[in-house]
Formats: C-alpha cells, structure tokens, sequence
C-alpha cells in the first residue's frame, strides 16, 4: 500500500467515525431519506403504475447527494473551525488527498441511504424488492458514487473562497433533486430545464440506477450514462483540484486563509 493510499484510507476511516456520530449528516443520510422514502411510497402506493424501485433509488441517492453536500460545502472549514486547517495545509501530505479521503468516508457512511430504501420498501410496505439486472446496477452505483464524490470534492473549495457561495450551496438541495429526476421524471419539468439536467451529475446516476434496477434501459443506454457521468465527475473533479490550489495559494502566500 503506498503512503497515498495510506493517507487517503486513513481520512476516510477518520471521517466515517465523525460523520457516524455527527447529527447533521446523520439526519442527510438517514432520517431525511426515510421520511422522503415512507412519505413517497404513502402517497404514490395506490397508483396502478407505481414503481417501487424508482422510490428506492431515488430515496437512496437523495440520501447520498445531501450528505456529500453538506459535508463536501463544510470540510473544509470545519477544519479551519477546530484549529488544523492551516496545520494540514503546511504538512507534506497532500491537502486535496486529506479532504479526498474525508470525502470517501463520508461517501461510504451515506451508502446507508440504499439499504435504509430497501427495508423501507420490503419491510414497512411488503413490496418484492428484485434488481433486475444486478451486474449493471453494481456497475452504475459504482460511477454515481465517483461522480458524487467529485461533486462532494467540487463544494469543499468553493465554501471557504467564496463565503456567499457557501452559504448559496445549502440552498441547492431540493433543487438538484427536482432536476435530477431523483424522485419524478424531469419530463415533467418546462422544457427549458434539461439543458441543465444534463450537466448534472445526480442526473445520469439516476438515469444510469433506474435503468439498471427496472431493466428498461439497454447497454448502449447505460454506456451513454456512465460515460456522462464520469465526464462530468471528472470535470468537477479537476475544477477542484484547481480550485484547492487557490486554497493553498490564499493560505501559502496572501496568508489570508484563516481570515476568509
């Protein structure tokens, strides 16, 4: 195992213990899920062309892009908060690995939100839960936790170099899940809005789940998914990564950090 490695798995282990005990982040990947999922399936249980596999996925990722929200918009100033911002941005380690590996602790912790959706979906409501292609569905689940990890990697810089975005991301919650499909489809959105579906990343995570879970998505479909899907984590990705070299530039030469 190399030192990066090391160092990403040890963050990562260090988060998952905080965010486990850590109510905010604990109401995003638990109970704010179960209340969409058991209120989803309440009202919609009747209709004759009611899904439950839908409600579970999109209950699922809910879960897991409000985590990653609120954990990516506040990692880093929650170090800055308890005192070891400035300590981590002066050590050798690599500060955009430290936060990365947060970020996958977090990630792991909010996959709660997927088995929270199941049992609440085959135990309070009796419904048969089946994937219909499991293999494809692994594969999906797989690129929309990378490409929300990247989205998570994307919020941290942007919080504390710009303290009014900060404080404009908590407020995008609700509307990334109306325009990523999550819980309805975006068709019934004013046509205007699918431009900027398409450059979300929760957009093609449920578009790539849904198909896999339901089965009415072919290959070229879901390969078209997870291409958008890795081409747009992959560009929030990079955008972070220069985005956290203007954190170290702020902290390293204007010496501005701790006062942003």
């Amino acid at each position: 195992m190399t030192a990066a490695l090391r160092l990403a798995v040890q963050s990562a282990w260090v988060d998952f213990q905080e965010v486990a005990v850590n109510g905010f982040l604990l109401f995003g990947a638990v109970w704010q899920p179960f209340f969409i999922g058991v209120t989803t399936m309440y009202m919609l249980r009747h209709r004759a062309d009611f899904d439950p596999m839908y409600v579970i996925v999109g209950t699922a990722l809910s879960g897991i892009f409000s985590t990653l929200l609120f954990a990516g918009s506040g990692a880093i100033s929650h170090e800055r908060w308890i005192g070891t911002l400035e300590l981590l941005v002066a050590s050798p380690a690599s500060f955009f690995l430290v936060i990365g590996g947060r970020l996958a602790g977090t990630t792991v912790f909010s996959l709660l939100s997927l088995l929270l959706a199941y049992g609440i979906a085959a135990l309070l409501f009796g419904y048969p839960i089946a994937i219909a292609e499991p293999g494809w569905f692994a594969i999906s689940l797989l690129f929309a936790v990378a490409a929300l990890w990247a989205t998570g990697m994307f919020f941290a810089p942007l919080a504390i170099l710009w303290r009014a975005v900060g404080h404009f991301l908590l407020g995008l919650e609700y509307p990334i899940f109306a325009l990523s499909g999550l819980l309805f489809p975006i068709l019934l959105l004013p046509g205007w809005t699918a431009p900027i579906s398409n450059i979300l990343p929760p957009y093609w995570a449920a578009v790539a789940m849904h198909g896999a879970a339901r089965g009415d998505l072919d290959l070229p479909g879901l390969l078209r998914a997870w291409f958008f899907l890795f081409l747009t984590g992959g560009a929030l990705l990079l955008i972070a990564k220069w985005l956290f070299e203007r954190v170290l530039t702020r902290a390293r030469r204007a010496g501005t950090l701790a006062l942003s």
